[in-house]
């Protein structure tokens, strides 16, 4: 078993409504291992965005641990949470979320300036990475010029364009069609076998959920699967 990149405890949350409260997550535990990819299942409103916020330091916990290599993230400044996510995490989404007066090469290179990387060699990585997922003759093209497929590869080349530990995709599939989407798939797939990259998936996709190294079922806040699904 490969060595373990993140673990959730006893990571509970809930919201207020006036005088009613939802329960969002009850005591999840998790174990998440270096190069590992992870899905996160179950209907909607079962939690499964609530717990990627939280694994993103994007959204705070009622109460739980949430470790990575000895750190407990829960316990970071703001200013240090926000540092980690830049360095060691990387986000895609349903809608690439794309800055669209922006050419595909300045949106990917945008983690590394906010990194501090020198503007010539944070170009020269973004062009490079857009070559990696097949976009290098659309370096200048702006969203407007791309087709979805190619838009979603732009939001993952800027993912993982700081070679983060862990990325986290919200449905990334999920606003493609099925050619399309296969091929974002795959991609994923590569990039995880090439840089040991972990990816934590949340999917309605039951097919590309059984495609990953193992799934965790979200029922109601609870966590009522943790299965592999590969031999």
């Amino acid at each position: 078993m490969t060595e373990v990149l993140m673990q959730g405890r006893q990571i509970s949350k809930s919201y207020q409504d006036g005088k009613n409260t939802t329960q969002v997550l009850q005591d999840i535990s998790f174990d998440l291992h270096i190069g590992e990819m992870l899905a996160i299942v179950g209907s909607s409103g079962s939690g499964k965005s609530t717990l990627m916020h939280i694994l993103g330091l994007l959204d705070s916990p009622d109460c739980g641990e949430l470790h990575c290599r000895g750190d407990n993230l829960l316990q970071l400044s703001q200013a240090k949470a926000a540092a980690f996510r830049n360095e060691h995490l990387g986000f895609v989404y349903q809608f690439h979320h794309l800055l669209n007066e922006f050419s595909a090469t300045e949106n990917v290179a945008m983690p590394l300036l906010i990194g501090g990387c020198q503007p010539q060699r944070a170009k020269q990585k973004a062009n490079e990475m857009l070559e990696r997922v097949g976009l290098g003759h659309r370096l200048k093209h702006r969203p407007a010029e791309l087709s979805g497929g190619e838009r979603q590869r732009v939001a993952i080349a800027r993912a993982v364009v700081n070679e983060p530990a862990l990325v986290l995709a919200d449905e990334p599939t999920g606003n493609l069609d099925q050619t399309t989407g296969d091929s974002v798939f795959g991609l994923l797939k590569e990039l995880n076998q090439s840089l040991q990259t972990s990816f934590v998936i949340v999917t309605h996709d039951l097919q590309l959920a059984s495609q990953l190294d193992r799934t965790v079922t979200l029922n109601n806040g609870l966590l009522v699967a943790n299965e592999s699904m590969t031999p």
